[in-house]
């Protein structure tokens, strides 16, 4: 009996327990380890923040769809790799053995750089612990009690949180019967907005920015966080009653505690085949890896298409079969909502802007959640 381990649910996991529940394998047992029971689909975050999709939506059931898989499922944190012994060390619970073994860890928040981020601000990520912190938030909103919000992280997640803190806002007032009442909303994008953008995408950007009345600040990073300012690098203070942070990314301590072979920034180094570059019973996918020699950005997207290859290949190497290899795209689709409804779409070096872009990001989000919920 072979048994196969996935630590983490990540994007490309849910597609390989998706696989083995259409086509069980013969004589192998799978075993899901995830500190959550289920997993936050980081494309509907905004929508969340913004009030488009309810607070609680977005989650996929993990111990569904491990259930469905045939998969035992562990609640529960992994802290070691043992590859001498192949056994995975999860607290609660004695070791867990594997022929193979498959990561899909995310990251971590790296806030390291900006004082007070941990104490003052609100860190996006995991998001599976925002949502407390994005009550009080949305409370202070109602209350009237925040007149200034702030986003820190100039790239994807941080122009769309922005945007979606502004809808947020102007609903929430106009809820409450309050008019004229305008609450501050600013971006600190560090050095410069969405830098993997074209030209015109940026200036499509800078342009919403400006029509979403939101204050946007380039070429400064934020050093402090304060109770109710961002303070800049060069001393500058920007008013902040909440801030949301978005800021550079971690990899998870899991893989250089292991011993295994990873790059300068600690994520795991791996083959076009997604096995680890030291390794061939490890498997890993998602933004805890660097593909060696098609290194890309940490993004969803790219999760979404290692899913079916790491789903194959974990089959193949159960049945001592050849693996397939994994092309990361050079060119992807880019979807930013807007707060008026519109959103940017990005592909190519070329940029639009239209409500027919924020139609079909919807589409996209909920077909993904609903695609692995069962529904």
């Amino acid at each position: 009996m072979r048994d196969i381990v996935l630590i983490g649910g990540g994007h490309a996991h849910l597609f390989v327990l998706e696989a083995f529940a259409k086509k069980p394998l013969a004589d192998a047992r799978l075993t899901l380890i995830a500190k959550e029971a289920s997993a936050p689909y980081s494309g509907m975050l905004p929508g969340r923040v913004s009030g488009q999709y309810d607070i609680d939506s977005g989650e996929i059931d993990l111990q569904r769809l491990a259930e469905r898989a045939g998969a035992r499922f562990l609640h529960a944190a992994a802290t070691a790799i043992d590859r001498t012994r192949r056994e995975v060390v999860v607290d609660g619970y004695p070791p867990v053995p594997y022929s193979l073994l498959s990561l899909d860890l995310g990251i971590v928040p790296d806030v390291s750089a900006i004082d007070g981020a941990e104490t003052h601000g609100l860190v996006v990520k995991p998001i599976s612990s925002l949502r407390q912190r994005l009550d009080s938030l949305l409370a202070g909103l109602r209350s009237g009690s925040i007149e200034a919000l702030a986003v820190i992280g100039g790239g994807p997640a941080g122009f769309e949180l922005a945007h979606a803190l502004r809808r947020r806002a102007d609903d929430t007032a106009s809820g409450n019967g309050i008019r004229g009442r305008d609450v501050a909303v600013s971006l600190i994008a560090g050095r410069e907005l969405l830098s993997g953008l074209p030209q015109r995408g940026r200036r499509i950007a800078r342009r919403s920015l400006k029509a979403a009345r939101i204050e946007l600040v380039e070429g400064q990073r934020a050093a402090r966080i304060e109770a109710q300012a961002i303070v800049l690098e060069d001393g500058r203070f920007i008013r902040a009653d909440a801030v949301l942070v978005t800021t550079a990314a971690a990899a998870p301590q899991l893989l250089r505690r292991s011993g295994l072979s990873v790059d300068e920034a600690g994520f795991l180094k791996v083959r076009p085949t997604l096995q680890a570059e030291d390794d061939d019973t490890i498997f890993a996918a998602g933004d805890c890896v660097t593909l060696l020699g098609q290194e890309r950005p940490k993004a969803g997207v790219f999760a979404v298409r290692q899913g079916p290859v790491l789903a194959e290949n974990l089959r193949r190497a159960a049945c001592g079969r050849s693996l397939r290899r994994y092309r990361a795209q050079t060119a992807y689709l880019m979807l930013l909502a807007l707060a008026d409804g519109e959103a940017i779409a990005a592909r190519n070096g070329v940029a639009l802007q239209s409500w027919l872009f924020f139609w079909l990001k919807d589409r996209i989000d909920r077909g993904f959640v609903a695609r692995f919920n069962g529904r």
